[in-house]
């Protein structure tokens, strides 16, 4: 990974002001703890950069992102999958801890035409009664399949993913840049399934709020083809704690952004459906 800056950026600061919302401020402290209201170093309330966003997950950076105290709670560490090599797994592993996961937007699902797990597992007479159930938010879940890329020896190592996640970036771009036949072939014959990387596709923001459909918005925000890698940040026996998680962001100069930023943003763009 590059060089990691002494101190944090101030694209911690966040803006609490939602178009389009009816939520009042209260509401959104419990959601988003107050520490979001916080000011910058130059002393001013203000907006995300979302161009310093952009360079930090192009320089090879991390970033983390916060979903919601309403729905997992959970901060996410959220890799470019364009710039993702060995080193970066390892690091995901290592300082994450959550499952490692490829993440694009609902253009490569639907030019793929993968379905969501759930759907298939519908289908099947014994499995049809577990795959209707929700986790405790109650958001359908947002895996498509398991993969390895044909090259891998047995697809678990860091050197294996970091082959999976680039080729499916490969993919992403031809989708993306509207290749969608070349896409499709170059999917079937690089790949097979199951394997060790979980394909995930957004559902939109207008239909759920996690942190696939947040990482394929920063990346559509940012400019960037939506490819990312995302893994939850863990601590002993639970999910690494809102305080813990901006902590790891000050400690190592990461930029640390709430959800509720980027599904703003995402909103004032029209990113409702990506």
């Amino acid at each position: 990974m590059p060089e990691i800056p002494s101190s944090p950026p101030s694209v911690w600061t966040r803006n609490l002001h939602r178009p389009k919302s009816n939520l009042g401020r209260n509401t959104l402290l419990l959601l988003y703890p107050k520490h979001t209201i916080e000011q910058n170093p130059n002393g001013v309330s203000g907006l995300v950069d979302w161009i310093v966003v952009r360079n930090e997950l192009l320089s090879g950076k991390p970033v983390l992102v916060f979903d919601s105290a309403e729905r997992e709670a959970e901060t996410d560490m959220i890799f470019y999958a364009g710039i993702i090599d060995s080193k970066k797994i390892t690091y995901l592993r290592k300082n994450a801890g959550g499952l490692i996961c490829f993440v694009s937007g609902s253009k490569f699902r639907e030019t793929l035409q993968l379905p969501f797990m759930n759907e298939l597992l519908s289908k099947h007479p014994v499995l049809r009664e577990i795959s209707v159930r929700r986790p405790r938010y109650g958001d359908p879940p947002a895996f498509n399949l398991w993969l390895n890329h044909v090259d891998t020896k047995t697809g678990i190592n860091d050197n294996d993913k970091a082959l999976t996640i680039k080729r499916l970036h490969k993919v992403a771009e031809l989708v993306y840049k509207g290749f969608g036949t070349e896409a499709i072939e170059t999917f079937k014959r690089e790949f097979y399934a199951p394997g060790h990387v979980p394909l995930l596709t957004s559902r939109g923001i207008a239909n759920r709020r996690g942190h696939t459909e947040l990482a394929t918005s920063l990346a559509l925000i940012t400019g960037l083809t939506p490819s990312m890698v995302i893994a939850e940040m863990l601590a002993e026996g639970i999910s690494l704690p809102y305080e813990d998680a901006r902590k790891f962001a000050r400690r190592n100069g990461l930029l640390f952004i709430n959800g509720f930023d980027i599904i703003t943003e995402a909103e004032k763009r029209g990113f409702l459906y990506d």
